[in-house]
């Protein structure tokens, strides 16, 4: 039986990656195998903005990604941020974070 309904849900424009809410994302280190796994409510350009912005402030408590590139140099591949996971309530994503930080799927997250 066709309906409508099913016609249009599945023409929908994709929404782009940064326009994504509610996300566990992964960001990969250029020069070695560190990775981070964070998650946001937000839209996900907002928060990896932040994290750019970060790196460059002179603030005095840092992020993990703001100690990484301070000790070592390296820099993040901000522009290939993986969503890793989509989870609209909150407990939720940091269950999801939690559990792809502890995966085995790679080397080194912090």
């Amino acid at each position: 039986m066709n309906k409508l309904n099913l016609f249009i849900k599945t023409h929908k424009d994709p929404v782009p990656r940064g326009k994504k809410r509610n996300v566990v994302y992964k960001i990969n280190c250029n020069q070695c195998e560190v990775s981070y796994v964070g998650q946001t409510g937000r839209r996900l350009d907002t928060r990896i903005a932040e994290h750019k912005k970060h790196i460059n402030s002179k603030s005095s408590t840092h992020s993990v990604i703001t100690d990484h590139r301070l000790q070592f140099g390296h820099d993040f591949d901000w522009d290939n941020c993986e969503i890793l996971d989509v989870e609209r309530f909150y407990n939720k994503r940091l269950t999801a974070k939690m559990i792809y930080i502890n995966s085995r799927e790679w080397k080194v997250t912090f």
